[in-house]
């Protein structure tokens, strides 16, 4: 069972709030996605195994009373051993009904602003590169590759499908 930390749980962030984005962090990449999907982070939380699922669906958690699919996106596009949920972990549930999912975070999402004008998104695997649309940048002044959610969300049930 999760306990979810409210993020900007609404459409847009609270205006005065200047964010834009959850970022998440996995491995060695810096994804980020818009507020108007990512509705929440969780930072304890159990998972039950999906019998037969590829490495990247790490299993299904218990939220709220809703069971979410977990996904490791490291894993997705590395085809990579997956990421360990462990006690590091923390999860930033996105989307909405049967599109609702969780993406593993290698610590605590970050609240991302929008990049100055030229700033590039940062490297990623080609495997996440085409749902690229823009760049973030934390409170440090790192940048955050802003993915479509939408897209990303197509791509992994249809590997799903797949699978």
């Amino acid at each position: 069972m999760g306990t979810p930390e409210t993020g900007p749980a609404a459409d847009e962030p609270p205006a005065h709030s200047g964010a834009l984005a959850q970022g998440v962090r996995c491995g060695p990449w810096r994804v980020a996605f818009p507020f108007h999907w990512a509705r929440s982070i969780v930072e304890q939380f159990e998972m039950s195994e999906v019998p037969h699922a590829p490495h990247w669906l790490l299993g299904a958690a218990n939220v709220d009373g809703q069971v979410v699919p977990v996904f490791d996106l490291r894993a997705y596009a590395e085809a990579a051993a997956p990421t360990p949920a462990d006690a590091g972990a923390w999860l930033l549930l996105g989307g909405e009904g049967e599109d609702r999912l969780g993406l593993l975070s290698a610590g605590r999402p970050a609240r991302l602003t929008e990049a100055p004008t030229g700033q590039a998104a940062p490297p990623v695997p080609p495997a996440l590169a085409e749902f690229v649309r823009g760049t973030c940048v934390d409170d440090q002044g790192r940048p955050w590759a802003l993915l479509d959610p939408g897209a990303l969300t197509e791509a992994l049930a249809a590997d799903l499908a797949l699978a």
